[in-house]
């Protein structure tokens, strides 16, 4: 029988964070329950990477979790006031590409190969040493190389693949054996998984492995991929998921921009709502916070499905045996 992989959030993070790992947070499956239980544990010195890390990045960066981002959208992490300072001052350092360069740099580790080549950035100002050389830069860090393809001699940008240490995501749904099932807009978040050494998953529902096995299609990452599972309703909010709930924007305009625009701010926030440990509490507070009513809004009450059933069916009378002479 497969291992079992699930377990708590604290166990997961525990066990499979370490102190100096390079971290990809999943894009529009924001792992917000994974980054609370980072924080509450104390981990440092990480890096954070992913084409838009946006919340996420900013609450490790703030909490002094993460020292370093690479992002195709640094302005997802950027936040008028704290993050700037610690990016202008050195405390943060970033590299910022593109959303493409950023899933081209984790396809590239997903299969294995230490760069890949692009004709993205070329004829731009992005490739010159004075950007490459801004005050905020990881030190030693080579973040590109121009070369002419040696099959017909045109220009190329080689980029670093990126090979996260441990990634984090929420999804739709799991089994306990640790097959994870996602739909909806991904991103780069398939070849984030795809590339990580460790995975990590939070899931609305842990639901029978013959669930898994009957729409295959929507598997992401097989059991024998994946770290940990951790059952772990409304992990995103205040992201969204695709079929549950839509991204709280009453709750990020009321609570987390003012908590992510001062340290004074997220202090507050540490202590009001990363430090819940539970969820289900976690949730008791929001709806106190925004209203039982704004709180059931953002579930998704317009469903989109497909029209026509897909079939996996097979044929149970397939003769493999080939008649006749075999040439």
């Amino acid at each position: 029988m497969p291992e079992p992989k699930l377990m708590t959030l604290e166990e997961a993070v525990g066990r499979f964070v370490e102190d100096g790992d390079t971290v990809y947070a999943g894009y529009l499956c924001v792992p917000f329950a994974l980054t609370h239980e980072i924080v509450r544990q104390g981990k440092r010195d990480l890096e954070v990477v992913g084409a838009s890390v946006v919340w996420p990045a900013t609450e490790l960066a703030l909490a002094g979790c993460c020292r370093r981002i690479r992002s195709g959208y640094i302005q997802g992490a950027l936040r008028p006031g704290p993050v700037t300072e610690m990016m202008l001052s050195g405390e943060l350092q970033y590299e910022d590409y593109s959303n493409q360069a950023i899933a081209l740099m984790l396809m590239a580790g997903a299969l294995g190969i230490p760069f890949v080549p692009t004709r993205s950035f070329l004829g731009t100002d992005y490739i010159t040493e004075r950007t490459e050389g801004h005050p905020g830069r990881i030190p030693g860090y080579r973040k590109w190389q121009v070369m002419d393809s040696p099959f017909d001699g045109q220009r190329v940008v080689l980029l670093p693949a990126i090979r996260p240490d441990v990634v984090i995501m929420h999804a739709q749904r799991a089994d306990a054996e640790g097959n994870v099932q996602m739909w909806g807009h991904l991103g780069d978040a398939r070849w984030g998984l795809w590339a990580g050494r460790k995975v990590i998953v939070t899931v609305e529902e842990i639901v029978p492995s013959e669930v898994i096995r009957s729409d295959p299609s929507r598997t992401v990452l097989p059991g024998f991929r994946v770290s940990a599972v951790v059952h772990c309703p409304y992990g995103a909010h205040p992201g969204g998921l695709a079929g549950y709930y839509d991204f709280d924007f009453r709750f990020l305009g009321r609570v987390i921009n003012p908590a992510f625009s001062s340290r004074e701010g997220f202090a507050r926030f540490r202590e009001e709502w990363t430090d819940v440990r539970d969820r289900q509490a976690y949730i008791e507070r929001v709806k106190a916070t925004i209203g039982e009513e704004a709180f059931q809004a953002i579930h998704v009450d317009q469903h989109v499905r497909p029209l026509r059933e897909v079939d996996y069916g097979y044929s149970r009378n397939t003769n493999l045996r080939m008649e006749g002479k075999v040439p």
